[in-house]
């Protein structure tokens, strides 16, 4: 082989590892972007995460504070708003005996229309469950009442994240 071949192969070999080279770089960049962007979406994930969590927490203890201290907030109102809030963020805590009794005042007056449906019922209609609901709430009130005392004091940390 004449040395001017040699050169050739050797002048190529090397645009070749420049070529490569170059390519590597620039997937590595490629990567290192898109692992940017997915912590920086991880990150926000887990902000709205915080976010939602507190609200939820803040607004479990907000009800569960005013059960019995706000005439306007009925126990049924209140079991039927903390058993949403408790599905949505620990749905686990519903089935505990301490606060079970959320649960089943829910249970037995989640026929109850509500809000635009309640203002459409008839005074007749409202005043029959309004009887229903006081009934619940002299057979459970008390139950309910200490199960809220107990969740507005729940330590919710103890839950994991």
């Amino acid at each position: 082989m004449s040395q001017s071949v040699i050169y050739l192969l050797i002048a190529l070999g090397l645009a070749a590892c420049v070529v490569a080279v170059v390519y590597i770089r620039r997937h590595l960049m490629i990567i290192r972007q898109a692992k940017v962007q997915q912590e920086e979406q991880d990150q926000a994930t887990r902000q709205r995460y915080e976010e939602r969590r507190a609200y939820l927490i803040e607004s479990i203890q907000v009800i569960a504070k005013a059960v019995g201290s706000d005439e306007k907030l009925s126990n049924t109102e209140a079991c039927m708003r903390l058993t949403s809030l408790l599905e949505s963020f620990a749905p686990q805590l519903l089935q505990q005996a301490e606060f079970s009794v959320i649960q089943e005042v829910y249970n037995r007056t989640q026929h109850i229309p509500i809000m635009a449906e309640w203002k459409a019922l008839s005074k007749q209609a409202q005043w029959k469950y309004k009887k229903e609901m006081a009934r619940v709430d002299a057979e459970l009130g008390d139950e309910v009442s200490a199960a809220a005392a107990r969740l507005a004091e729940y330590d919710f940390n103890r839950l994991l994240h």
